[in-house]
C-alpha cells in the first residue's frame, strides 16, 4: 500500500462528511436556484419594462412633448391635418364661425382654442347670423302657447302622437313640405335662411379645416373634443329641410343647391383627421341622397335641372375613406400605450376589464415595447389583408402562456388590434355603400332622363315584331351615363347574344356593379328594375310616370338584387310576385337583397332619392312603395 493511499479504516470515516458536503453544496445550489427563479418571477410578474421611443414601437419619433421621453401625438396629427390658410377667410370653418359664434355644444374655453387656432379674436366675432337646428325650433313651437294641436289633425296624425308633437312634424320635413302644412316654419325659415347660404359659401372655400382642441398636452387623444360634429350634423338637418321645402314649391334650383351644399359639407367633414370624422361625414352624404329632386310631381324638375345636379354631384371633392383616417386611429392605440407606460392610463379607460381574469392580468407587469410592436404589425396586416386579428380571448388553454410576460404584453396589443378590426371594417363597408347609392342615385336620375327625352321610363327590355326580347333597359340608358361610344358600337337591332353583341358581355361597366358586392363579376350587374303589371317596368314598352296615382313620387324604380347576372340580359329582372314578398335576408336568386348587407336592400325612387331599407319594412308598406301608392308622409323606411 503507498503511503500515500489513505487507510481503509480512514476513508470510511471520511464518508459520511463528505456525503454532507455533498449535501450542503446541493442546498446551497436549490436555495440560489429559488432566489433566482424567484427575483425572474418577480421581474416577470411586477416589474414592466418602460417603452422606448422608436419607429417599431412609437411608429413616430417626434413631435415630443416638453418633458423629451414622449411622443406627441396630437401635435403630430394637427402638423399633418392644419392648413397654411386655416386662419383666413378661405377656410369655410373660418367663415362660420366669423358670423356665427360658437355651437351651442361648444363650451368658452373650447371657443377660445378655435378662435386661437382661426387667428380671431372671441370679443371681435360678429354674431350677425342665428341658426337653429329643425327639430330644436319644431320642440319649442310644440312646447309654447303658440302650439295648435288641430295642427296635428289636419296632417293626420295619429290621436296618440301628441306627446310627440315636434318629432312628428320633423318627420314631415323628410319630404316635400309648404308652408300651408306647416305654417310655423315660416318663422323658421326668416331666421335660419342667411345662416343655410353662408354653410352653402362656406363648404365651397378652398378649405375647410375644424381646428383639434386640447386643454394641455396632458390630454389623451381619447379625450380630445369634437363639439363641432354636432353642429354640423345640424347643419345638414337644416339644408335636408329646406331642400324639401324648395322641391315643394317648385324651387328645383334652390333645392339643388341645398342638396350639393350637403353633400359638400360630408365630404368637407369626412375629410377630418379620425374615422368618426368619416362615419358623420357619410351620414350628411347619406341626409342628401334621401332628398328626392323630383319628389313634388306638380313641380318636377326639368331635363336641364336633372343635368346640372348630376353636373354638380361630378364636382364634388374627392370622397374620403377609411384610409385616410387610419393614421390616426393608429395613433389613438399607440398614445394610449404610452399613457399605460407613464403610469397616466388604465385599460379600463377602453372598457377592457370585463371578467376577474383581465382584471387580474391588467395588474401584472407588462412589456410597453412588445405591446406596441404587436400592434403595429397587426395594424399593417389589417391594412393590407382586412382580415381580423388573432383570438384576443383567454381560454384555458391559452391562460398558461401569460405567465410569460412577453405572451401576456402581445395579448394586449391582440387586444386593442382586435378593437380597431371592427371599427375598420364597418368604416370600410360604410364608405363602399356610399358609393353605392351614388351609383344607383345616378341610375335613377338617368332614368328620369330618359323619361324627359322619351316621354316614358324605358321598358325593361326592348322586343322585335316577334315580341322577342333585345335588349336591356341598362342598355338603353347608356347615353345618360356617360357611355355614348359604347351604346353606338352595340347593334340594337339584333339580339343581346347575337354574334356582334356578345363581345360587349363583359364589358367591365362600374355604374352597374354594386363596389361593396364581391360577388358580381366583371360583366356582371346586382342592379335591377321590378317587372309586373303594377310596377313601372314591363317589357316591350315603356310606361309614362304620369300615368301614376298622385303618391308615386316614393315610387321604387331601382333595386339591389342577391344573385348577379349579365349586364346585358334583358329577362333577368326581378318579377313582381318575388318583389312584393319583401327584402330578402339570405340569397335566394331573383329576390330583392343584397350578398354583402343580408337583410338591407339600396333602392332608387321616382323621386330621384335613394334610401337603404331593412327587411323588417312592413310588408303592405312595401309593397306600397313598389305600386307607388304611399299616403303616409311620416313613415320611415
Amino acid at each position: 500500500m503507498s503511503e500515500n493511499q489513505p487507510a481503509p479504516e480512514d476513508a470510511a470515516h471520511d464518508a459520511p462528511e463528505q456525503d454532507r458536503r455533498n449535501r450542503r453544496r446541493l442546498w446551497f445550489c436549490g436555495a440560489v436556484v429559488a432566489v433566482l427563479v424567484a427575483m425572474a418571477m418577480y421581474v416577470n410578474l411586477s416589474h414592466s419594462r418602460p417603452l422606448r421611443i422608436s419607429r417599431e414601437t412609437t411608429y413616430i419619433t417626434e413631435p415630443l412633448k416638453s418633458d423629451g421621453k414622449r411622443v406627441d401625438y396630437f401635435a403630430a396629427i394637427r402638423l399633418a391635418t392644419r392648413p397654411d390658410n386655416a386662419a383666413t377667410d378661405e377656410n369655410g370653418y373660418w367663415l362660420l364661425v366669423r358670423h356665427l359664434g360658437a355651437g351651442p355644444d361648444t363650451a368658452p374655453r373650447q371657443f377660445a382654442l378655435i378662435c386661437e387656432e382661426l387667428g380671431l379674436d372671441p370679443s371681435s366675432v360678429r354674431h350677425d347670423m342665428q341658426y337653429q337646428e329643425p327639430f330644436a325650433f319644431l320642440d319649442s313651437y310644440a312646447k309654447s302657447a303658440r302650439f295648435d294641436e288641430a295642427l296635428l289633425d289636419a296632417l293626420r296624425l295619429d290621436e296618440q302622437s301628441r306627446d310627440e308633437a315636434a318629432w312628428k312634424l320633423d318627420q314631415w320635413l323628410h319630404h316635400p313640405w309648404t308652408l300651408e302644412e306647416l305654417p310655423m316654419m315660416a318663422e323658421w325659415l326668416e331666421q335660419n335662411s342667411p345662416a343655410l347660404d353662408l354653410v352653402g359659401r362656406a363648404v365651397r372655400k378652398p378649405t375647410f379645416y375644424i381646428p383639434l382642441l386640447r386643454q394641455n398636452e396632458e390630454e389623451s387623444l381619447l379625450a380630445v373634443p369634437l363639439p363641432e360634429l354636432q353642429r354640423m350634423r345640424s347643419f345638414a338637418r337644416g339644408l335636408a329641410a329646406r331642400a324639401n321645402h324648395r322641391i315643394a314649391v317648385g324651387d328645383i334650383d334652390g333645392a339643388i343647391d341645398d342638396i350639393i351644399a350637403c353633400k359638400r359639407l360630408g365630404r368637407r367633414v369626412g375629410h377630418g383627421p379620425f374615422l368618426v370624422d368619416l362615419l358623420v361625414g357619410l351620414a350628411f352624404e347619406g341626409i342628401a341622397d334621401a332628398i328626392g329632386i323630383a319628389g313634388s310631381l306638380e313641380h318636377p324638375p326639368t331635363k336641364e335641372q336633372l343635368e346640372r345636379l348630376l353636373a354638380e354631384t361630378d364636382a364634388l371633392p374627392r370622397a374620403a375613406d377609411a384610409e385616410d383616417a387610419m393614421p390616426s386611429e393608429r395613433y389613438f392605440a399607440l398614445d394610449f400605450i404610452q399613457s399605460m407606460a407613464h403610469g397616466k392610463g388604465s385599460w379600463d379607460d377602453l372598457g377592457l376589464l370585463n371578467g376577474p381574469s383581465t382584471g387580474i392580468l391588467s395588474r401584472l407587469s407588462t412589456d410597453w415595447n412588445v405591446v406596441a410592436r404587436r400592434y403595429n404589425e397587426l395594424f399593417d396586416e389589417i391594412m393590407a389583408t382586412g382580415n381580423p386579428p388573432p383570438n384576443a380571448a383567454i381560454t384555458p388553454g391559452t391562460a398558461v402562456r401569460l405567465i410569460s410576460i412577453r405572451a401576456r404584453s402581445e395579448h394586449w396589443g391582440n387586444v386593442l388590434a382586435s378593437m380597431l378590426h371592427p371599427s375598420w371594417d364597418a368604416v370600410h363597408g360604410a364608405a363602399r355603400r356610399r358609393d353605392c347609392i351614388a351609383q344607383m342615385q345616378r341610375i335613377t336620375l338617368a332614368m328620369l332622363l330618359y323619361e324627359r327625352d322619351h316621354g316614358t321610363l324605358p321598358p325593361a327590355w326592348s322586343a322585335d315584331a316577334a315580341a322577342k326580347a333585345l335588349h336591356s333597359w341598362r342598355v338603353l340608358l347608356l347615353p345618360y351615363l356617360g357611355h355614348q361610344d359604347l351604346y353606338e358600337r352595340i347593334r340594337l337591332d339584333e339580339p343581346w347574344e347575337s354574334e356582334h353583341n356578345r363581345q360587349f358581355h363583359g364589358e367591365a361597366m362600374d355604374v352597374y356593379r354594386c363596389p361593396a358586392d364581391p360577388a358580381a363579376g366583371p360583366g356582371q350587374t346586382t342592379y335591377s328594375v321590378v317587372v309586373g303589371h303594377d310596377m313601372p317596368f314591363d317589357a316591350g314598352e315603356g310606361k309614362r310616370l304620369a300615368d301614376f296615382g298622385p303618391h308615386s313620387n316614393d315610387m321604387i324604380l331601382l333595386v339591389e338584387r342577391t344573385d348577379p347576372i349579365n349586364w346585358m340580359a334583358p329577362t333577368r329582372e326581378v318579377l313582381q310576385a318575388a318583389a312584393e314578398r319583401g327584402i330578402c335576408d339570405g340569397t335566394d336568386p331573383g329576390r330583392i337583397g343584397s350578398h354583402h348587407h343580408p337583410g338591407v336592400a339600396n333602392l332608387g325612387f321616382r323621386d330621384g332619392a335613394v334610401h337603404s331599407i331593412q327587411n323588417v319594412i312592413h310588408q303592405g308598406l312595401f309593397v306600397k312603395l313598389l305600386r307607388g301608392t304611399n299616403a303616409d308622409k311620416t313613415v320611415e323606411y
